[in-house]
């Protein structure tokens, strides 16, 4: 699948996952017991259907959702990027050598034991068949310039690099590099795309029962311990079950809240506020997508100008693109929020609305705008063109379907000049690749032509140590260099409102949500 259309898959799938909505049958007023201690079963709405059931194909957030808790990685990811244990229970790591020490006792659902081969045997297959594996072990390190070795009596796993990289651990902590027991990876890719391989599941949970396109059941695995140890899991018990529907919309999503038929849902839009002042319920907020504004920067396009690109900046305001939905976002001082790792939130570094100055610049200058209308129908691209407009720029606004647009614009097959990008990944390396190295055209994610050399240059440092002062401190540097050139204009975040029933606690670790920190309190 080309990258361009993986993003495309990702924020579609994403989005429509989101809108959720579900119908179960239950008591009202919380999950069900299943008595003697245990957790009880809790009901979750989605409305986009899972893709695939293998970790490495994952495209969309329902596929994410289910898979994080059938394949765990190694470690998980907390807030600010802090690594917590998951399978391995302790590692070390320089810019070429990392290595894992498995927790002990480690089992397959099917009660094997889950060896440091067996991780060996699924880290190379993800290696070789997930798109995120180039940012997991870098460009430079593809293929056998990798190695994944492990050993079974010290239950240790290394991961070396012929190229310095310090975003292995990063890369290991992501849902694509779930780990495979040995069952699914002989069972082969078709057979763990549908979801049928007993005995492959390495998390948490184990499919229960599978019923395309409309729902799934997730069974807890007795005697699981290596739960991700995140700062912020509640107290309380895990789910024996969890439940996950497949529905419509939604306004039936919170319907079903309120009637007691689902306990968690995930909603974007103003059906949240039903939920506000509600003390049945709690709702956590976290970032969704992040948008800002990039450029076509290709000689004789508006956006090769540095005084275009400030001016487009000088027009627009963070604050009345925020309020076009609803002002329930947060205001974005990189291309990433505030949970990000290494951050930048130094506000003096982005250029001030100054409609006057915009307009000595803009006025008569013509403007191709494309966005994605999957969020809101395209409002906030709306809210940009006008604003471009009321300083005499010649917008042609352009509020394409999710896969116009990433064909249009992140394969850079079509006639753009400014678009706002909704980037879903929270991470500076991984957004961060949208503004170096080879275009589309080349086989690269450089969408906009963006040739920044201060920073490529600090890019390259953050991600080629392990150091976290020096790592910050380089990527401190690249987004200075992105946001004084005007290369990236933040707007804000679109978010997404986890609403639960008081009995049923979460954890957004890095402002996701996570499933296996679910837990039941009441």
């Amino acid at each position: 699948m080309p990258r361009s259309r993986f993003l495309s898959g990702a924020v579609m799938a994403a989005t429509t996952s989101l809108l959720a909505s579900a119908c179960t049958t239950g008591p009202a007023g919380g999950p069900s017991s299943g008595g003697d201690g245990s957790g009880g079963t809790v009901k979750i709405g989605v409305t986009s259907d899972v893709t695939s059931f293998d970790p490495a194909k994952g495209a969309g957030a329902t596929d994410y959702l289910i898979t994080a808790l059938l394949y765990q990685p190694l470690i998980g990811q907390d807030d600010g990027g802090t690594f917590v244990p998951g399978l391995a229970d302790t590692w070390t790591s320089t810019p070429t050598r990392t290595t894992l020490t498995l927790k002990k006792g480690l089992t397959c659902s099917d009660g094997s034991a889950l060896t440091a081969s067996q991780v060996v045997a699924s880290l190379k297959r993800y290696r070789a068949t997930s798109a995120g594996a180039l940012l997991t072990f870098g460009a430079a390190n593809a293929g056998e310039r990798t190695t994944i070795t492990g050993d079974d009596a010290a239950g240790t796993v290394t991961v070396a690099t012929a190229a310095p990289w310090g975003e292995v651990l990063a890369g290991l902590s992501g849902t694509a590099a779930g780990i495979i027991c040995g069952t699914g990876l002989d069972a082969g890719a078709p057979a763990l795309a549908r979801g049928a391989v007993k005995g492959a599941a390495s998390g948490p949970y184990e499919m229960a029962t599978a019923r395309r396109g409309a729902s799934y059941e997730l069974r807890l695995r007795e005697g699981f311990e290596a739960f991700p140890r995140f700062a912020s899991t509640p107290a309380g018990k895990p789910a024996d079950r969890l439940r996950i529907q497949i529905s419509k919309n939604e306004s039936t999503l919170a319907n079903q809240l309120q009637t007691g038929a689902l306990d968690l849902a995930p909603i974007t839009g103003t059906d949240a506020t039903r939920f506000t002042d509600n003390d049945a319920f709690t709702v956590m907020s976290a970032p969704f997508i992040r948008n800002y504004i990039g450029f076509n920067q290709r000689p004789g396009r508006p956006g090769a100008d540095p005084k275009v690109r400030k001016a487009v900046a000088q027009a627009v305001s963070a604050d009345a693109y925020n309020n076009v939905f609803g002002g329930a976002g947060q205001k974005l001082t990189s291309y990433v929020d505030e949970k990000a790792a290494c951050v930048s939130t130094d506000g003096s570094l982005l250029t001030g609305t100054d409609t006057a100055a915009a307009k000595q610049v803009l006025k008569g200058v013509p403007i191709k705008l494309e966005g994605s209308n999957a969020v809101a129908g395209g409002a906030g691209n709306s809210y940009i063109a006008e604003a471009l407009r009321a300083t005499g720029a010649e917008v042609k606004l352009t509020n394409a379907d999710n896969a116009t647009w990433a064909t249009d614009v992140t394969a850079n097959q079509g006639d753009w000049d400014a678009t706002v990008f909704p980037l879903i990944s929270g991470a500076l390396a991984r957004g961060g690749t949208y503004f170096l190295g080879p275009e589309p055209a080349k086989g690269g994610l450089n969408y906009g032509a963006v040739n920044n050399a201060a920073y490529a240059k600090s890019y390259v440092a953050a991600t080629s140590t392990t150091d976290r002062h020096a790592k910050c401190a380089a990527w401190q540097k690249a987004q200075k260099a992105l946001l004084e050139a005007n290369d990236v204009i933040p707007l804000a975040t679109v978010d997404v409102h986890y609403v639960a029933r008081k009995s049923v606690s979460l954890a957004t670790p890095g402002g996701a949500l996570a499933l296996s920190a679910l837990r039941i309190t009441g």
